[in-house]
């Protein structure tokens, strides 16, 4: 799909509410379509769950979250303190609500549907990604693969086997297994503790912050408009066009997209569409090993990744559920270091630097929200990335312009509808704006 022929002709100027990765990338898709586009962001570009992540590309590994033995699992162990999923109590009514659909979803059959629509998303933002850096965007971008990493060689190749069923979907799996020495070989910074694991190709990484600055960057220089620290406080659809309505001002605009991440819901209630979009916190920070690995280093039986940046190796690995947005939980930071210690070697862990939090916006059953509001098709939604975001960002952006251009939306899109958590009904006779100037 390509929106360089998405334009609706109803559609001139453009605004785009967030400022974050999937902003971003919106707004990227929106210029090439010919829309004149504004980005307004509750705080500056770039904030968010958008700079601290592990910088995963990840399709083969794009699956929801809410999967089978979860509820046995991870739900089930997500009240001890050390738990890399983390609830805190008591829970809001929101989250129990939220928690319940969740475990709903962990069903076989929810989780293949779910694997298979990412599958397809994932496909095309890994095909778009390989556009990017021709235009001076995601300069920092690796394709050296993920090396996963184990001590319990039994459970390396349990997982190994259960890896080779993405091929079922058209993604690429691990080869072969290989020992503990052939993974220091290739990654020094890995401990002894590792005694087997397996290289998984066609998995990238990039620096999420150095892509937010290039992105930044190239959309200004393409003429998008930015408003920083401009809260967005509601929207009202009319006929023929969409006010915006912030804290600091009204403004007109022919269409709106809600690219939000977790802040989405209080703007699309406003034109009554209900988004469960839980705040899961992530964390991250910094350390220079001895040694600099070339791969992303996963660490499955801990929960915990690293993954090279530049001088230095970002570390990350729990969600975190406790009612808040963004509100930093230093334990959170010595939990992944008792993670990923065992496992690397050569890390002065005190020595650690930019400690970050953000909110990853959560949905229940795992999958983004992308497409038209059923209120009025000069509202499109794409927000709920859960942990995929940078991976699924592209292509989610694609999906969205593509929505404002008013195109039929590819098959396997339908279950990101935005719309299937509820709605108000969609309006036929939407009056115009009273006020407008046309």
């Amino acid at each position: 799909m390509s929106t360089q022929h998405s334009r609706n002709n109803a559609v001139s100027d453009l605004t785009i509410v967030g400022g974050g990765l999937i902003g971003l990338f919106t707004a990227l898709y929106g210029v090439r379509a010919g829309y004149q586009v504004r980005v307004i962001e509750r705080s500056i570009v770039g904030s968010g769950a958008s700079r601290g992540n592990a910088g995963e590309i990840c399709p083969s590994m794009a699956n929801p979250m809410p999967a089978p033995g979860m509820v046995r699992t991870g739900l089930a162990n997500s009240l001890a303190k050390d738990a890399a999923l983390r609830i805190h109590l008591p829970p809001s009514i929101a989250l129990a609500r939220w928690l319940l659909t969740f475990a709903r979803n962990c069903r076989p059959s929810a989780y293949e549907h779910g694997f298979e629509a990412l599958s397809s998303l994932s496909k095309r933002s890994f095909d778009l990604f390989k556009e990017l850096p021709d235009i001076g965007v995601a300069t920092t971008l690796s394709q050296s693969g993920n090396l996963r990493c184990y001590a319990d060689s039994d459970r390396a190749h349990r997982d190994f086997v259960v890896s080779q069923g993405v091929r079922r979907f058209g993604l690429a799996a691990p080869t072969a297994m290989v020992s503990g020495d052939e993974i220091r070989r290739l990654a020094p910074v890995v401990s002894e503790k590792v005694t087997a694991g397996y290289h998984w190709p066609d998995q990238w990484f990039v620096d999420p912050s150095t892509l937010i600055d290039d992105l930044h960057a190239h959309l200004l220089a393409s003429g998008v408009q930015f408003q920083e620290n401009t809260e967005v406080t509601s929207i009202t659809p009319y006929s023929d066009s969409v006010v915006v309505h912030t804290d600091s001002s009204d403004q007109e605009t022919d269409a709106v997209i809600i690219a939000a991440g977790a802040w989405s819901p209080q703007v699309l209630k406003s034109v009554g569409i209900r988004v469960p979009i839980q705040s899961g916190k992530g964390y991250s920070f910094s350390v220079t090993p001895e040694t600099m690995p070339t791969h992303v280093i996963n660490m499955p039986e801990s929960n915990a990744v690293a993954t090279p940046m530049g001088t230095r190796l970002r570390i990350g690995g729990t969600v975190e559920f406790d009612g808040t947005m963004d509100q930093f939980n230093a334990s959170r930071i010595e939990r992944i270091i008792r993670a990923a210690k065992p496992y690397l070697t050569g890390i002065d862990w005190d020595a650690r630097t930019e400690e970050w939090v953000g909110p990853r916006p959560m949905t229940p059953d795992g999958l983004p929200l992308i497409g038209r509001a059923k209120i009025s098709s000069r509202v499109v939604l794409a927000a709920g990335h859960n942990m995929l975001g940078l991976t699924l960002g592209p292509a989610s952006a694609e999906l969205a312009i593509a929505a404002i251009g008013e195109l039929e939306l590819p098959r396997w899109s339908t279950p990101f509808d935005a719309n299937r958590f509820g709605h108000k009904k969609a309006s036929a006779t939407l009056a115009p704006n009273p006020v407008a100037a046309h």
